[in-house]
């Protein structure tokens, strides 16, 4: 039996794992992706690094948890200073202050990748089950890839950290939940969590095509956000981030209702093509003729109503916590922080 089993590779449960390491705790991460980080997410396209999640991340107010000092100096980050928009309703772009932001010149992906060092982390396996057991937890999953030798059907912990989307975890416990009071009113906790799904397209241009915008003031990147849009809620001239820049990159995340609307559609170029359409109306016409795309979805994209508290836990179940971004923000300081507190928590149930 594992001391403790995190469910999920994203930032929040890698905090937890590598908080729990280093208290001298066995912990196995489970994931059912190849990569990691979650939402962390970086595409590759030849030479071309295209962040397709998490679009960077901001100065921390709370110090203690900030990694972003030591990331820097290890050149994994650097400082991003893009030009800022805001897209009103009617479409109009409004100059914004400018503000440094930090993002990976090899994707974002390489910010979940610097935490992951000395961890072991079980990739490609899917939990679909978690049962309490007199002492501990079962986790029933299945194995994603066949090139895998080892096929689990299951792993025991002593304690289980469950970071990822709170619609995930719950579908996690429904299997145990009608015959224990208290996962059932974790499962209860966690159904009232509400998230937006994204649209994202990727869109790279020729290289002698200007990357600008009409309205921009310098040469540099740009970046536009805004809520009020009704098929765009963000969009960044991507390859700025890149020391080395191969051709010009735009990533353009959708509204909230375009995504609900267009989710389950399954041509997803032509809803990739509805958004850079919107994109060239709006922002500026070159957008609308890339030379490539490509469109991902993402059901649970930004959190609209979170958790409204740091984590999910039960005193009636203290080896049990969930964590992520849907707790208490949705922001990334929210994910380590929450993460921080899960790791805490474990660690006194433990002893």
């Amino acid at each position: 039996m594992e001391d403790v089993v995190v469910i999920g590779a994203g930032l929040s449960g890698l905090t937890a794992a590598r908080q729990l390491q280093q208290a001298g705790h066995q912990v196995i991460v489970i994931d059912k992706s190849r990569g990691l980080g979650g939402r962390l997410a970086t595409r590759r396209r030849g030479f071309t690094a295209v962040d397709h999640g998490c679009r960077h991340l901001q100065p921390f107010s709370d110090s203690t948890l900030s990694f972003l000092p030591a990331l820097l100096e290890a050149g994994v980050l650097q400082s991003w200073e893009p030009e800022p928009f805001t897209l009103e309703a009617g479409g109009s772009l409004k100059a914004g202050l400018p503000e440094t932001l930090y993002t990976a010149p090899q994707g974002m992906s390489a910010v979940a990748k610097a935490l992951a060092p000395g961890l072991t982390i079980h990739r490609q396996w899917r939990a679909t089950a978690l049962t309490p057991l007199p002492q501990g937890w079962r986790i029933e999953g299945e194995t994603l890839s066949a090139d895998r030798q080892e096929q689990l059907s299951s792993i025991k912990a002593k304690a289980v950290v469950v970071a990822i989307p709170a619609p995930q975890a719950a579908a996690l416990m429904d299997k145990a939940a009608p015959q224990n009071e208290g996962l059932f009113k974790l499962m209860h906790q966690l159904q009232n969590v509400e998230f937006d799904a994204v649209i994202t397209a990727m869109a790279g241009y020729s290289s002698d095509e200007s990357a600008n915008l009409p309205n921009q003031t310098s040469r540099g990147g740009w970046m536009v956000g805004g809520n009020s849009h009704p098929i765009l809620r963000w969009a960044a001239l991507d390859s700025s981030k890149r020391t080395d820049p191969q051709e010009p990159v735009t990533v353009v995340h959708s509204s909230a209702v375009f995504a609900a609307n267009n989710i389950d559609r399954s041509d997803l170029e032509s809803v990739g093509q509805e958004l850079l359409a919107a994109a060239a109306g709006s922002l500026a016409s070159w957008l609308g003729s890339p030379t490539w795309m490509q469109v991902h979805r993402w059901r649970y994209g930004f959190v609209r109503q979170p958790l409204g508290s740091p984590l999910l836990h039960s005193p009636a179940m203290p080896t049990l916590v969930g964590c992520g971004d849907w707790c208490s923000g949705g922001n990334v300081e929210g994910a380590i922080a929450s993460g921080y507190r899960a790791a805490e928590l474990i660690a006194t149930a433990l002893k």
